[in-house]
């Protein structure tokens, strides 16, 4: 069902850049005002497509940085719940071997039992 998701939005997404890149071939000079670097020529389409991958790197960048105490935060907790279960584990290996000790054949009574 992923496959099928991911075509029905990535199939017309490859045809919208390939017929926006071939509309807007015309040049356009761009010019890093503060930098002194040499301009260039470059296609609209190159400039738009440039900014817009930008634009998608530093907003995943973003969210992966927002999303770092909730993964140190599940980090702990998994180490947490690992600590946990290897105590259980050591108490249940510690109450078969009192168990054993006690005998198997013994029968535990309560308090105000008839014997």
């Amino acid at each position: 069902m992923s496959k099928v998701l991911f075509w029905i939005v990535a199939a017309p997404l490859a045809v919208a850049i390939i017929v926006f890149s071939v509309n807007n071939r015309s040049e356009v000079t761009l010019d890093l005002w503060p930098l002194d670097m040499t301009t260039a020529p470059l296609p609209i389409f190159a400039v738009v497509l440039a900014s817009l991958l930008a634009g998608f790197v530093l907003g995943g960048m973003v969210a992966w940085f927002s999303g770092a105490e909730t993964r140190k935060r599940a980090r702990q907790m998994s180490r947490r719940a690992e600590a946990a279960e290897r105590e259980l584990a050591k108490a249940e290996e510690r109450i078969v071997r009192l168990e054993e000790e006690a005998g198997d054949g013994d029968v535990r009574r309560l308090p105000g039992d008839a014997a």
